[in-house]
């Protein structure tokens, strides 16, 4: 099917504004906290397993949502936390930002004069280009990214598809080459995919198996996971090949849902379900690879949620929402050794924006959160030294590397 491509590449006035606010340094790890937005509006750095960022560091992208009419407005940001400078670069966007991580150019939709056109955005120029009409396609918007900038992917769920509360959702692929879009994958219960491109070569596709979920006809979610819990796989770029991650039952304890890429290795780095117990002797931070025959443990101590990688492979972040505070935990996937970089101050509510959803900058000299500690969902960003990240793949013991009391 088709979606001619758009065309006209624009590089708009910015604009820039400050509502920085220094806050503290933390205790232990010696790292600077700052707010880098404080209006009185959500503000969110949209997830943490693609990271939204310029490879060098310098830009990040984030959004923000309005409650003020009967319909609530989002609209796409762009911060330097070097500068602690920030820049609307889009006043409405449609629900969803897509990127392939570090590479600072975003996708998303945007609704005008009656049509729906994916728009991309250059982090690092600003420059604008409409390179797809989605009108007809039954996406709402795209998930993930092939590092050649040639394809996007997202799901559908179609209403008929629902049979006893089952459905069998759609990966839609996009061409932007082509301008063609096809269904390139269907399965049962893979109703939050949390699709992922394989950020070194695009032949892969990662995707999330909420195995036993159940909806009502409308598409609401009734629940979210069955009791045979969630797992990963991966397909190719042509939607075949299918290879099972040795993770989720009956491997280890079901996957948490949240999963990245660990640089060009081709392995997954995941937190699966655990109790404080397991997450100390076992831990809960694992990595696999497509159809290997087992997992392995990167780190244990911190019962970890939320993960991400950092763009060499060498570090991941994530929050441990058993521990008051929800701390931001910074570890090593080569030695495992883990500590706290900070406090979020999160409330992890239902909302998305409550929850920390931490991720490394491009030159790994920052951590990107989110916390409503305000009272107000903001977003921040805390330092990382370079004596922080070396005491962590120190082979000798190091006094930094402290976990909290539980």
């Amino acid at each position: 099917m088709s979606g001619h491509k758009g065309s006209g590449i624009s590089a708009p006035c910015v604009l820039w504004a400050s509502e920085a606010i220094s806050r503290e340094i933390d205790a232990v790890s010696g790292s600077q906290i700052v707010q880098l937005t404080s209006a009185p509006i959500i503000s969110n750095n949209i997830y943490c397993e693609q990271s939204y960022c310029t490879a060098d560091g310098k830009r990040f992208a984030f959004i923000r949502t309005s409650y003020s009419s009967l319909k609530p407005t989002t609209s796409l940001w762009v911060c330097e936390p070097e500068t602690r400078r920030i820049t609307m670069v889009e006043p409405e966007i449609d629900s969803g930002v897509a990127n392939c991580k570090y590479t600072g150019i975003m996708y998303y939709v945007v609704s005008r004069e009656g049509r729906r056109e994916l728009v991309r955005l250059s982090l690092e120029g600003f420059q604008k280009e409409v390179v797809f009409n989605m009108d007809g396609v039954p996406i709402r918007g795209v998930q993930s990214v092939s590092p050649d900038q040639r394809y996007c992917v997202g799901t559908h769920i179609p209403r008929e598809s629902i049979k006893e509360g089952h459905a069998t959702p759609q990966v839609i692929r996009l061409d932007l080459e082509t301008g063609e879009w096809r269904v390139i994958h269907e399965n049962i219960d893979i109703i939050n995919t949390h699709l992922q491109y394989e950020p070194s070569r695009g032949e892969d596709i990662l995707v999330q198996h909420n195995r036993g979920a159940i909806l009502d006809q409308d598409g609401n979610v009734i629940k979210l996971v069955g009791d045979e819990g969630a797992t990963l796989y991966v397909i190719n770029n042509e939607g075949g090949n299918y290879r099972p991650l040795p993770v989720g039952k009956p491997h280890t304890n079901p996957v948490t849902g949240h999963e990245a890429w660990i640089a060009d290795t081709g392995e997954v780095m995941l937190t699966i379900g655990a109790t404080q117990e397991e997450a100390l002797r076992q831990g809960n931070v694992l990595a696999a690879k497509p159809g290997a025959e087992r997992a392995r443990t990167v780190a244990k101590g911190y019962r970890l949620n939320h993960i991400s990688v950092s763009r060499d492979g060498r570090f991941f972040v994530g929050d441990a929402w058993n521990v008051p505070g929800k701390p931001i935990v910074v570890g090593s996937l080569k030695t495992g050794r883990c500590m706290v970089l900070c406090i979020s101050g999160a409330s992890g509510g239902h909302p998305q924006y409550t929850h920390p959803h931490p991720y490394f900058t491009g030159d790994g000299r920052w951590v990107i959160f989110n916390s409503d500690r305000t009272g107000i969902p903001q977003v921040y960003v805390v330092s990382v030294s370079e004596d922080l990240l070396a005491s962590l793949i120190d082979e000798k013991p190091h006094s930094r590397s402290v976990k909290l009391e539980y």
